[in-house]
């Protein structure tokens, strides 16, 4: 979700700021959407959208238009956080959007109904995209990293083990003179898993 503010106009200067505010509940949770509402009332917010979705639902039209109603000097208040954002990664990303786009952020229970000064907030959600960040390419480094192992030991990606005739030979034989699985891979080196598949194959091909 992205959405962008220009930079302030002179005819915006006297602008009325608003707290515009956001309830969202599921299905069947109509007195949780009502009790946000009230407390959203509460708080001052003289615009409220809300709407009965899933947070995994992709399409949520009322916070899209309550995103997108904001301008420089708003206030946009949720009752938590979860209302709007369904990750961690999403929520730092939009209220860093937020807080560069000169708009405050209140939850209404929760760290963010502390009277925090706006460069504070972004000082603090320019520290947590910046971990956030570190931690994605951590992951996406340690993916591709254990990719090429995989690819190392298997010979290519999702491809099995590649055993010798000679030493698939021997593993059979070595059962067929009454060695146990693990006294073959002592002897062998070959993983256990292995040495199962090639004597399921071999007893199979008879």
């Amino acid at each position: 979700m992205k959405f962008y503010r220009n930079k302030l106009l002179l005819s915006e200067k006297n602008k009325v700021r608003t707290s515009i505010g956001y309830a969202r509940a599921l299905d069947g949770q109509a007195d949780y959407l009502n009790q946000q509402i009230q407390q959203l009332k509460n708080h001052g917010c003289k615009i409220i959208f809300s709407e009965i979705v899933s947070l995994n639902n992709e399409h949520k039209p009322q916070l899209k238009k309550a995103l997108e109603s904001l301008s420089r000097g708003d206030q946009f208040v949720l009752y938590k956080l979860d209302r709007a954002f369904k990750s961690k990664d999403e929520c730092i990303k939009i209220i860093n959007q937020l807080l560069d786009n000169g708009i405050n952020i209140k939850t209404l229970s929760g760290v963010l109904e502390a009277n925090i000064s706006n460069e504070l907030l972004r000082t603090i959600f320019k520290v947590l995209l910046e971990l956030n960040n570190l931690e994605l390419d951590f992951l996406s480094e340690k993916k591709f990293e254990t990719l090429q192992n995989r690819k190392i030991v298997a010979g290519n990606l999702g491809g099995r083990p590649k055993i010798s005739p000679l030493k698939e030979d021997l593993v059979i034989r070595l059962r067929n003179d009454g060695f146990s699985y693990r006294s073959i891979r002592a002897q062998t080196g070959i993983a256990l898993s292995t040495i199962r598949r090639i004597l399921v194959e071999y007893e199979s091909s008879k």
